[in-house]
C-alpha cells in the first residue's frame, strides 16, 4: 500500500493560471499525454508543462487515476451493492466498506437504498461469501441488493 501513496505531501491550493488550465484541459482530452504534448498543446516549454503539472498534483488540483478492465486480472465478476442502512449506522458502515479490497467504489446516497458499493471478485462463490460474511456482518445494514455486472459498455469518463 505504501507504493500507492503519493510520493510528495499536499501543499494548499492555489488559483489556476491560464497556462494550468490549458493544461487540464489537454491532459482531459488524452490522459496519456507526455509533457512535451502537452508543453506544444499549451504553448509552453516542456520543463515549465513539467513544473505546473507538478505543482497541480502536489496542490491536489490533478489526480492521476488508473481504470483497468479487472478480468484482466483475474477478477470476472463484478457488481453493484444497494444497501440499506439505519441512518445511524451509514457512516460506520460506509467506512467500513471503503476498507474492503473487494470495494472499487462506495458511496451514501438517496433513495430507496442509502449505500451503494462496486465490488470486484473472482467468481460468483467469492461474490457470495463477500455478501455473506464481510457486507452481512456491518451494523445497520437491513437490505442488501445485487446487481451483477453483466456487460461493461464504457469504462472511462471525461
Amino acid at each position: 500500500m505504501a507504493a500507492l501513496r503519493p510520493e510528495f505531501a499536499l501543499e494548499p491550493p492555489t488559483e489556476l493560471t491560464p497556462l494550468d488550465e490549458q493544461l487540464l484541459a489537454a491532459l482531459e482530452a488524452d490522459g496519456r499525454a507526455g509533457f512535451a504534448e502537452l508543453a506544444a498543446r499549451a504553448g509552453a516549454s516542456e520543463s515549465t508543462a513539467r513544473r505546473r503539472v507538478e505543482h497541480l498534483r502536489r496542490t491536489g488540483v490533478l489526480e492521476l487515476q488508473l481504470d483497468a478492465d479487472p478480468v484482466r486480472f483475474g477478477f470476472a465478476t463484478q457488481a453493484r451493492l444497494w444497501m440499506r442502512v439505519q441512518p445511524r449506522h451509514l457512516a460506520a458502515a460506509g467506512a467500513a466498506l471503503a476498507t474492503h479490497p473487494e470495494v472499487c467504489f462506495a458511496a451514501a446516497t438517496t433513495g430507496p437504498a442509502n449505500l451503494v458499493a462496486g465490488v470486484t471478485c473472482r467468481g460468483s462463490g467469492d461474490l457470495h461469501r463477500y455478501q455473506t460474511e464481510r457486507v452481512g456482518v456491518l451494523g445497520g445494514v437491513g437490505e442488501l441488493e445485487t446487481a451483477p455486472v453483466l456487460r461493461t459498455l464504457k469504462r472511462a469518463f471525461a
